[in-house]
């Protein structure tokens, strides 16, 4: 939001002043230097900032109408459960490729005597970024009646020269008793991610005398659902280890800060957890410690400490900053109020080390 962004700008304007005037350019020094009151602020400003922008959020969404807590417990279960099945959890894996977990209620379409019309949106933020790699569909019959009941299950998507839809897949099914059936549809959703409005629709034909084959009511807990799971095209990086702080630390080290979801307004939108340590690295670098194994060494800065040694005009003084960093497990509402689980990478710093 503008908000956001000016005050962020006014705080980095005010650290750059500082270094400015001590003669210190290195931003981790000026973050140290501010009043307790105002280093929060900064923190708190740059921890919005950085999911935001690592969510692809242009700010931070408002849900207009969150699905029922029966439904998502309900859901929550079920992802679990196909989770176990599958040996596998979403998050950071090795090859280092986020990787995203989407829960995406059905919204309630067009209905006749004899089919249903149920609709899923994906985040626009989610689908220009990730490539789906499986995704089910969630349907809970109700009562059929006497005997198999068939029923016809279509996947349709907008045509690609306009607004008409296409048929994207088709399943036959025989249902006999009330319960759940799940359906495999991520070829359907992957080749929606490629679209620019990503919009499932899911048909249900049904017989005339079946009534109503799902639950009536929206808030229901047996509501229809998607579960996709989707990994990033782009790899983070991977840093090193470093020294935490003591009590009197002056030298570069990494000291701990708290990001309270409920303090900053956001957790109407953020399910899971209730904050996080954000933390960050503070403290002198002075020229000895610079490329010390461990403290952020590599090839870049042994050159650099051979042109401050040989050159007393050229000197620049070391920074204290990140070597290590984890990622931040998230379950939050979309602007869709999907609900998406994923780890954004890079948020937790776990050690600091001199440039």
């Amino acid at each position: 939001p503008p908000e956001m962004t000016a005050t962020v700008v006014f705080l980095l304007l005010s650290l750059l002043r500082m270094a400015a005037a001590t003669g210190e350019w290195c931003p981790a020094c000026g973050v140290a230097t501010l009043a307790p009151a105002a280093q929060r602020d900064a923190l708190l400003a740059l921890a919005k900032q950085s999911i935001l922008a690592k969510l692809r959020l242009p700010g931070r969404p408002s849900v207009p109408q969150p699905p029922s807590r029966a439904a998502l417990l309900t859901a929550l279960r079920r992802m679990r459960a196909q989770r176990s099945d599958a040996a596998a959890t979403p998050g950071m894996p090795r090859d280092g490729l986020q990787e995203y977990e989407l829960l995406s209620f059905a919204e309630a379409g067009s209905s006749t005597s004899h089919s249903v019309h149920l609709h899923f949106r994906f985040s626009q933020e989610v689908a220009g970024s990730t490539e789906i790699q499986q995704a089910t569909l969630y349907l809970f019959w109700a009562a059929p009646g006497r005997g198999a009941q068939p029923v016809t299950v279509r996947l349709l998507q907008p045509g690609p020269a306009g607004p008409n839809m296409t048929v994207a897949s088709e399943t036959r099914l025989e249902v006999q008793r009330p319960g759940w059936t799940t359906l495999d549809i991520g070829a359907a959703v992957r080749s929606l991610f490629g679209q620019a409005t990503p919009r499932l629709t899911v048909e249900l034909e049904v017989p005339e005398d079946w009534g109503s084959p799902l639950p009536s009511e929206h808030s229901d807990s047996h509501w229809p659902f998607v579960v996709a799971q989707a990994r990033a095209r782009t790899a983070h990086r991977v840093h090193r280890r470093g020294v935490d702080c003591g009590a009197d630390s002056r030298m570069c080290c990494r000291r701990e800060f708290f990001v309270d979801f409920k303090e900053i307004g956001w957790e109407d939108w953020i399910i899971q957890p209730e904050g996080y340590h954000m933390n960050y690295c503070a403290g002198l670098c002075p020229l000895h410690m610079a490329g010390i194994p461990g403290l952020a060494a590599s090839f870049h800065t042994a050159v650099l400490n051979r042109i401050k040694a040989a050159s007393a005009a050229a000197a620049v003084d070391s920074c204290c900053v990140p070597t290590q960093r984890r990622p931040l497990s998230l379950l939050y509402y979309d602007r869709d109020s999907n609900i998406v689980k994923t780890d954004i990478p890079d948020m937790i710093v776990d050690s600091c080390g001199c440039t």
